[in-house]
């Protein structure tokens, strides 16, 4: 990211850090903007930003305590310093907030994954080991340090804002998939029992699987599913008092979306019991509508047409992402926000961030106008992608939750409803159960993705 930001991108790191700090006019016009070789001596009063215009170098990326600031432009380890009645800051806190924030890295070329898919390996996440720390949210702390020492000075008034009272803890489900016993398991089983699909489960295990299928296939008097499980979720859900987001996938490319249609009387029906119930619905993007806008309206429409919704949230199936492609077609098609956004092989902040954001337009220049609600923990990623065992994965979302807590941040927790049939994954049940009954115990705003951002707004 060669050159200075622009004055929109200035403006775009601004919007987020107003979200945490009163911008009132006397302190942003103190605001100075200097660039390399500037004489800011004849200054008085001010709150200096240094510029950078060099590229982003990993090798001289500096450090505010033990977190990484992307664009130095000094040797000075604090925040800031005071001169005058100056509060000036050593580093480049706003290119590199912007530089994260926006998702500027993914704009690169780069070797994506065997699905195409921006690489956890190629991220400055994964050079820089920060994954797990929401670094924009420590940018913003050392910003409004400085403001405060700045408003104390000055006998200004300071005001601190959250945008949430405690930090949120906000469930989705993707519906991938709504039944176990149908021909493409049985077929998926008879090979990994053969050998032409690799497979950790025992031969007892797959051929027991087997059997239990095919007699479900032909026992067209037993509706029962292990997958069709929506009501025993919902009730837990009650239980705990979380209402939750339910993103549905319509049928589209064979083996690679869902099997149903949402216009199906047993998903539209399905979806309203879930509304009933106080659940959200939003639409889970097919693999062709992360860069298809006619294919993104098309399914759009039949979600709008069957739930009666004239707006929703969507997450796009398997997390596929264009970047920032995906999001303009979002911002096109007229979704209010977007869960997309986390590694599908890894946990943590994928923008470095722990609140909702907006992403950005590069080419035009400016601030989308739809939300991104970050995505952090995906059950697959800790128990399939890092193969992790309970306990394992039990640390590792500790882990998330001391940061989101820290800052009064959103902990998205992605569980699909195909994740909870014990004779596949023994003991998961019991494993989901204690974990959402952990979350809830720390007392966190319970929050759908609509209600984040109607509470944003």
């Amino acid at each position: 990211m060669k050159g200075f930001l622009t004055l929109a991108q200035i403006e775009y790191v601004l919007y987020h850090l107003g979200h945490h700090v009163a911008l009132n006019d006397a302190i942003k016009e103190s605001f100075i903007y200097s660039r390399p070789g500037e004489d800011i001596s004849g200054h008085w009063n001010k709150i200096i930003f240094p510029l950078s215009e060099k590229q982003l170098d990993i090798a001289k990326v500096s450090f505010i305590g033990d977190i990484p600031v992307l664009f130095p432009v000094s040797d000075g380890t604090d925040p800031f310093t005071s001169v005058n009645g100056n509060i000036i800051f050593n580093t480049d806190l706003l290119k590199s907030a912007f530089y994260l924030l926006s998702g500027y890295q993914e704009t690169y070329p780069s070797d994506p994954d065997p699905l195409g898919r921006f690489e956890y390996h190629t991220s400055i996440q994964s050079h820089l080991n920060i994954l797990t720390r929401p670094v924009v949210n420590y940018y913003f702390d050392f910003i409004i340090s400085g403001i405060r020492e700045f408003c104390k000075m000055q006998n200004i008034e300071f005001t601190q804002r959250k945008p949430f009272t405690n930090f949120v803890f906000s469930l989705s489900h993707d519906v991938d998939r709504i039944t176990y016993y149908n021909l493409h398991s049985l077929l998926n089983n008879i090979k990994q029992l053969t050998g032409l699909l690799k497979s950790g489960k025992s031969k007892s295990y797959l051929a027991r699987e087997a059997l239990k299928i095919g007699f479900h296939i032909i026992n067209i008097f037993d509706s029962s599913d292990p997958y069709w499980n929506f009501s025993i979720l919902s009730d837990l859900e009650k239980k705990l008092g979380i209402h939750s987001t339910w993103f549905f996938l319509p049928e589209d490319q064979k083996h690679i979306d869902s099997y149903y249609n949402l216009t199906d009387k047993k998903i539209s029906e399905l979806m309203h019991f879930l509304k009933k119930e106080g659940h959200e619905i939003g639409l889970h993007g097919t693999i062709r509508s992360h860069n298809s806008f006619d294919a993104l309206i098309k399914i759009r429409n039949e979600l709008f047409s069957v739930t009666g919704q004239n707006n929703s949230g969507i997450r796009q199936h398997r997390l596929m992402w264009k970047h920032p492609d995906t999001a303009l077609i979002h911002e096109k098609a007229g979704f209010v926000y977007d869960e997309t956004l986390g590694f599908a092989g890894y946990e943590g902040f994928r923008n470095s961030y722990c609140h909702p954001f907006k992403l950005f337009d590069f080419e035009k220049d400016r601030m989308l106008s739809h939300w991104e609600i970050p995505l952090v923990v995906m059950e697959s990623t800790l128990l399939d992608y890092r193969n992790l065992d309970f306990a394992g994965a039990l640390k590792a979302i500790d882990v998330l939750l001391s940061e989101i807590k820290a800052f009064n941040g959103v902990f998205t927790l992605l569980w699909h409803n195909t994740v909870f049939y014990d004779a596949e994954r023994p003991g998961i049940k019991a494993f989901y159960t204690g974990l959402l009954e952990k979350i809830i115990s720390q007392k966190p705003e319970v929050l759908t993705g609509m209600e984040i951002i109607k509470k944003l707004n």
